[in-house]
């Protein structure tokens, strides 16, 4: 009688305990690589490592600010200074389950994603490829996201620029759950 009680006094302090954690995340800023083609067939790349990127249960926000990014290439760089608006947003819903709280390797899916430039607003395609390493007391996410934007399309530029319409992106990111 006595083994009963004590288990389930010490099921009731486990359960009390879980109630009172709480759940920190901690994100760095995404590390952004965007890759153009110009007219004469060379790749044209920019940089920025300020990324925002955060997540909210199943919904994910970003923030880039156009002022960040580098580059050395002379049309990717007229293409940032003749920019109208000086950030992009974009959020998607993800879809449930996918930062699963076990340890997993390169967990694949993709996301429509909706995007705004200044009062323009388009939905574009994002590949997630996620990796998890979960111990006792914290989640370790290393997100990779892939996708491709059109500069006329998605962004408004109807001028000539040099480069091909396509652009293409990715970003990483290293995003850490822990339960106190």
């Amino acid at each position: 009688m006595i083994m009963k009680i004590a288990a389930l006094f010490l099921l009731t302090l486990i359960f009390i305990k879980s109630a009172d954690s709480q759940n920190i995340t901690a994100t760095k800023p995404a590390r952004l690589h965007v890759y153009a083609m110009t007219a004469a067939g060379e790749q044209a790349v920019m940089t920025s490592d300020n990324l925002t990127v955060n997540y909210d249960q199943l919904k994910m926000t970003g923030e880039l600010n156009l002022e960040t990014l580098i580059t050395d290439d002379i049309l990717l760089r007229n293409l940032l200074d003749s920019a109208i608006y000086d950030k992009i947003t974009f959020s998607a819903l993800l879809p449930e389950g996918q930062f699963v709280f076990r340890s997993t390797l390169n967990s694949k899916f993709t996301v429509e994603t909706e995007m705004l430039f200044g009062e323009l607003s388009c939905r574009i395609l994002v590949n997630y490829d996620i990796s998890n390493s979960k111990t006792s007391i914290s989640n370790t996410f290393d997100i990779t996201c892939t996708g491709s934007l059109s500069l006329r399309d998605n962004l408004g530029i109807t001028r000539e620029t040099g480069l091909e319409d396509k652009v293409s992106f990715q970003f990483f990111q290293n995003v850490q759950t822990k339960t106190y």
